[in-house]
């Protein structure tokens, strides 16, 4: 289910096929993609209405994926509105006095774990969790073009604060600034809390999944990465905690399925629902919750999926009636569609549209 309120259809975000379905590199205020001027969140990384992108002046150019270990510190890797298919790295320390030796050297997360490794003037590493954890204030410079064409880079600070179930309260402002922003912004006064997925990164133009040991994706608990989370699709087993391929497909899977992003691999990265629509889901393990892997508990299917989007198509019983764009065509699903190796996840829909 989709959460907030609708968009209207515009431009297409268009990337080519070979590289969505690859493992790419690299997410915003609309998960419908089509709310231009405003397009970078397609709703992977937080729902609509909302952004999880820094603000500088009176934009939010820049905005934030997660963190990877590299053997010279942790960067953070930040997508800019201007060249969505760009992602830059950005490196990120620990705030304190000049005279202060202590470095960031990693951050470290699991699925029921997170703890950053920091290193002392003597080079011996500790490991800082819980409050120790949110005593601290990461900072980091960012790269910004303001109205007037002469581009700078500004010293940002950000907080993390436990809220316990592995989530977070974010807090960032500009250094100079006495207002505290939250990194997962929504209107009014409602506080959406952030999220960690360790070990992957998730392209916030394609929502493609790559495993990367040292990576770690920050995401906001109300777009695709934190709902298919909740939805039961960790990709890791609930028991063991380990990885497993069949999981993480599925993952991968409702990553497309759950923004109804039809043609991703095909290159068109829009999505084709809007907020507050109702749908069914199975996928072929039944690893979800309230789910199985029954196709024939869907009372019409409209899609089955994979991680580079959806494998066939019943354009009849899509859940909206957001027109599908031309030159582009799936394979039919059919009224009795069956589970293959690319296939597992499927969305249903109470009814079909109304011709």
């Amino acid at each position: 289910m989709m959460g907030g309120g609708g968009c209207q259809l515009t431009a297409p975000v268009r990337v080519p096929p070979s590289e969505a379905k690859a493992e790419p590199s690299g997410g915003g205020g609309c998960p419908t993609g089509q709310c231009d001027p405003d397009p970078n969140g397609l709703g992977i990384y937080i729902a609509e209405g909302q952004s999880h992108c820094f603000v500088y002046e009176r934009s939010a150019p820049l905005c934030p994926e997660g963190f990877v270990n590299t053997p010279e510190g942790v960067v953070m890797k930040v997508r800019p509105r201007d060249g969505r298919r760009t992602v830059l790295d950005i490196p990120v320390e620990l705030a304190g006095k000049p005279d202060d030796a202590t470095r960031l050297h990693g951050i470290h997360a699991t699925p029921t774990d997170l703890y950053l490794a920091v290193a002392g003037p003597d080079g011996a590493i500790r490991k800082l969790r819980g409050t120790d954890l949110a005593k601290q204030t990461f900072t980091f410079l960012l790269p910004v073009t303001p109205a007037d064409g002469d581009p700078r880079h500004p010293r940002y600070e950000m907080t993390w604060t436990p809220l316990g179930a592995n989530r977070f309260q974010v807090l960032y402002r500009q250094v100079g600034m006495s207002a505290w922003r939250p990194q997962c912004a929504a209107p009014g006064k409602e506080t959406v809390a952030s999220l960690l997925l360790p070990g992957r990164h998730v392209d916030g133009l394609t929502a493609a999944l790559r495993t990367e040991a040292s990576a770690v994706t920050l995401a906001c608990v109300t777009g695709a990465i934190g709902v298919c989370l909740d939805w039961g699709y960790q990709p890791w087993d609930p028991a063991s905690l380990g990885d497993t391929p069949e999981r993480a497909a599925v993952y991968g899977a409702c990553l497309q399925a759950k923004r109804a992003a039809y043609f991703v691999g095909l290159g068109d990265a829009r999505t084709f629902t809007v907020s507050g629509t109702d749908f069914q889901r199975r996928d072929a393990h039944g690893f979800g919750l309230r789910s199985s892997d029954r196709l024939d508990e869907l009372d019409h299917v409209e899609a089955l999926w994979s991680p580079q989007g959806a494998v066939c198509l019943n354009p009849q019983n899509r859940r909206t009636a957001l027109p599908l764009p031309a030159g582009l065509q799936l394979p039919s699903c059919g009224v009795a569609p069956q589970w293959s190796a690319t296939a597992v996840m499927a969305t249903g829909v109470p009814r079909p549209l109304k011709q």
